[in-house]
């Protein structure tokens, strides 16, 4: 009987310490907080330069490709401001969603491309590889006095 009786309380603890293990995993925690990320419109300080102290191969990549962009001539492209900046990282300032980028400082510069069409504002590196950021359209272009 002793033995029927110790058996019982065993199986008691046993029971009781199962069942409060049980609810401490199903007790709720809060969920991961994530760290934010960086405002899109927060951009480092340039410095400002001429645009012929730009690295040719950097002046070539941001004509080509506003000539492309405007279609227009590469001639007809003036770059109009450059800034020497820093970028905190590879996105030079222009982050796309699900995009992953070198965290390190990238040396480059901001430049201003200006066409007939309007003038497109670049974020480069030092190497020549580009990002256009934002499109700012120019003044309409007189249109011709209608015929009487």
């Amino acid at each position: 009987m002793a033995r029927f009786l110790a058996t019982l309380v065993l199986s008691s603890l046993a029971a009781a310490c199962a069942a409060s293990g049980e609810e401490k995993r199903a007790t709720p925690r809060a969920p991961p907080t994530r760290i934010p990320a960086p405002a899109l419109n927060e951009q480092p300080a340039g410095q400002v330069v001429s645009t012929t102290a730009i690295p040719i191969d950097v002046r070539r990549a941001v004509v080509a490709d506003a000539a492309k962009r405007f279609k227009v001539a590469a001639s007809a492209v003036v770059l109009t401001r450059a800034e020497q900046v820093t970028w905190p990282n590879g996105a030079l300032g222009c982050p796309e969603p699900g995009m992953m980028y070198t965290q390190a400082l990238v040396p480059g510069f901001r430049v201003v491309a200006k066409t007939s069409g309007g003038e497109l504002l670049y974020h480069t590196d030092g190497l020549g590889n580009l990002r256009s950021c934002r499109v700012q359209e120019g003044p309409e272009l007189p249109q011709p006095a209608p015929d009487r």
